[in-house]
């Protein structure tokens, strides 16, 4: 599973189109980021490409990407991963952007193929870096891309893709992450109080579901709460939000041996409560 997910960054740096492409199965999605709407291998041509080759074409054909992997946890048939990636542009101008990366394997034609890779990232935080990380020439490098953009994707795709910026949780998302690491936390104090039950019922869905670990069946949060979450402390840290979801990496101590790894948070469009959290550790 590692080895196939290695080689998507190794058929990036030598520019091997249809290599890349053939990582996917044949209903392969890119979600990059989260929220701009899917990639789709197959489906949505324009101009004789497919949604996933126009991806490619536009926002790694005219780049050079470094990858830079902090983590991989595969659990199940699912990797997540930890990373930066650093994206030199045409004019120059560098962009660094950490996100975490979840793949999903699925076996076709007698091999593993990447079935969707979602990247969580925070858009607007990267828009304003470039600008302000690189001044003149980010301004120009993202006046390119906007323009690949249109002439490539055409209006309708790159008014859904721009949604990201105004559609999602964001920052509501990451302050309810931490809010949700330190309500789990005040219930578990060797002198709990009501307290942080009562921001568990503000920040949750009753019916949400945990995964504890992804690739394990899902558990209802009230069955969490009664079990795995007894005498548990979370901490949260590097946390970032794209569409619905926040991502970031988590410490687990007490209630056995610690853990760490990535944990994905999905919130609900209508009442913006959690309605789903994807811990993954080794």
């Amino acid at each position: 599973m590692i080895a196939l997910v290695n080689t998507s960054p190794v058929m990036v740096a030598r520019k091997d189109r249809e290599g890349w492409l053939d990582l996917f199965s044949s209903n392969g999605a890119v979600d990059d980021p989260v929220g701009a709407g899917p990639n789709r291998k197959g489906r949505d041509r324009r101009g004789g490409k497919d949604g996933l080759g126009r991806f490619y074409d536009i926002f790694i054909g005219p780049n050079r990407i470094d990858f830079d992997v902090h983590r991989d946890v595969a659990c199940g048939d699912e990797l997540a991963r930890d990373v930066s990636i650093r994206t030199t542009f045409g004019s120059g101008a560098v962009l660094v952007v950490h996100c975490y990366v979840l793949f999903r394997i699925v076996e076709e034609g007698g091999r593993l193929r990447l079935e969707s890779l979602r990247a969580h990232w925070d858009f607007i935080r990267s828009c304003v870096d470039l600008i302000k990380g690189n001044g003149f020439r980010g301004l120009s490098a993202a006046l390119v891309q906007f323009g690949s953009m249109i002439r490539v994707q055409g209006p309708a795709r790159v008014m859904e893709y721009f949604g990201v910026a105004y559609r999602g949780i964001r920052k509501e998302g990451v302050r309810k992450a931490a809010a949700l690491a330190a309500a789990l936390s005040a219930r578990n104090d060797a002198s709990p109080s009501t307290t942080g039950e009562a921001a568990l019922a503000r920040l949750v869905e009753p019916g949400a579901t945990v995964d504890f670990p992804a690739g394990s069946p899902p558990v209802s949060w009230a069955d969490f709460l009664s079990g795995p979450a007894r005498g548990l402390s979370l901490e949260l840290q590097g946390l970032r939000s794209g569409g619905w979801f926040t991502s970031g990496r988590f410490r687990l101590s007490g209630g056995g041996p610690d853990r760490d790894g990535v944990v994905f948070l999905e919130f609900s469009p209508r009442s913006r409560r959690i309605v789903r959290v994807r811990f993954f550790w080794d």
